[in-house]
């Protein structure tokens, strides 16, 4: 029994040493307050990045623009590398793409939208607040 519970202990701190070193930084996740260009000006939005049951990072945003407020989605992340991400929103206004790069703390991104052509990207950014 003590050879099984020491086998286990070790399994489950090499499978949990390899996530942490192959997969996304869990300090992603959190609300973070930026700005992002919208309607021909900066726009207050909230940015919340979330890992699901699966270990998957999920996402959605809320913009506040002269007419009120509205939600998106964020979803289909690819990480290029150590803090880089794109990944696709979709909203009441359409869908595109993202790219976002946090800081070496992930306190903050900066980052861009287009639409689904991938033309003419705009600025999208954010700070995380505790």
């Amino acid at each position: 029994m003590r050879k099984f519970l020491a086998f286990l202990v070790l399994t489950t701190a090499a499978t949990t040493l390899l996530r942490a070193a192959d997969g996304p930084d869990q300090q992603m996740e959190g609300s973070f307050f930026g700005q992002a260009f919208n309607g021909g000006d900066l726009d207050p939005v909230v940015t919340i990045f979330k890992f699901d049951y699966s270990g998957r990072l999920t996402g959605e945003y809320s913009v506040d623009e002269e007419t009120g407020q509205y939600k998106g989605r964020l979803s289909n992340f690819r990480f290029e590398g150590p803090r880089e991400v794109t990944m696709e929103w979709t909203d009441k206004f359409g869908e595109g793409f993202a790219r976002m790069e946090f800081s070496d703390d992930y306190q903050s991104f900066t980052g861009e939208w287009t639409d689904n052509q991938g033309s003419n990207p705009l600025p999208w950014n954010g700070k995380k607040q505790p």
